[in-house]
């Protein structure tokens, strides 16, 4: 499998991507009392949605929502939807293991995660810009308009976004190879290499039986 990306999509956009095998788990309770419960507290005590409106992070991701041509007002980057959860005092939905650690990475990072079980997805990801009219069935949601939409597409089509992803590529408590992307927009290549350390590590500590088995930068 090799990633790719159209060049289309602006340079200033990268994926910083790790491969892992694990043992996926319906929670991981240590995950949740050292990581998750923490932060969730911190969040929901001291930010407020004026700081979210005011995130470099956040407003470099909507900045490059629109120099694709989709209303990130409309369509929130899951960084954004998922702090504001969090500030409104709504908390956290727990899943599983690898997807409560990926809303982790989402809200220290300020960036949107995607993780996807590579056994669902079929030849290599290339990362693009979606089609018009180009649409997918959203997890825990109807179909997402993902025209406009920063896609990581397979051979048979789009099936994750920095927005809302597929279930066609979805992780379950079964998954036993897996993607972990964060979608990076404005980021220096030096806080980029941090943030992948910063996987590597929370990986390594709270899913079961994990091994990295590579790490790029696209």
């Amino acid at each position: 499998m090799k990633l790719t990306r159209n060049e289309i999509i602006p340079k200033n956009i990268q994926l910083a991507v790790t491969k892992i095998s694990f043992k996926n788990s319906a929670k991981n309770q240590a995950m949740w009392d050292k990581l998750l419960d923490p932060l969730n507290e911190q969040i929901s005590t001291n930010d407020t949605l004026e700081d979210i409106r005011n995130s470099e992070q956040i407003k470099a991701t909507k900045a490059s929502y629109k120099e694709l041509g989709k209303d990130p007002s409309r369509f929130r980057p899951s960084s954004d939807a998922l702090w504001r959860r969090v500030v409104k005092g709504k908390g956290l939905y727990q899943i599983n293991a690898l997807v409560d650690l990926n809303n982790y990475l989402s809200l220290k990072y300020k960036m949107p995660f995607g993780s996807y079980d590579l056994n669902k997805v079929s030849g290599d990801i290339n990362l693009t810009k979606g089609e018009s009219g180009a649409s997918y069935a959203g997890i825990g949601k109807s179909d997402i308009n993902i025209e406009n939409l920063l896609v990581l597409a397979d051979d048979d089509g789009p099936f994750g976004s920095p927005t809302s992803d597929s279930t066609r590529a979805m992780i379950s408590d079964d998954t036993v190879s897996g993607l972990v992307v964060g979608y990076l927009f404005g980021v220096s290549l030096d806080d980029a290499a941090e943030l992948q350390k910063g996987v590597v590590d929370v990986v390594g500590r709270f899913l079961d039986d994990a091994v990295v088995l590579e790490q790029d930068l696209i």
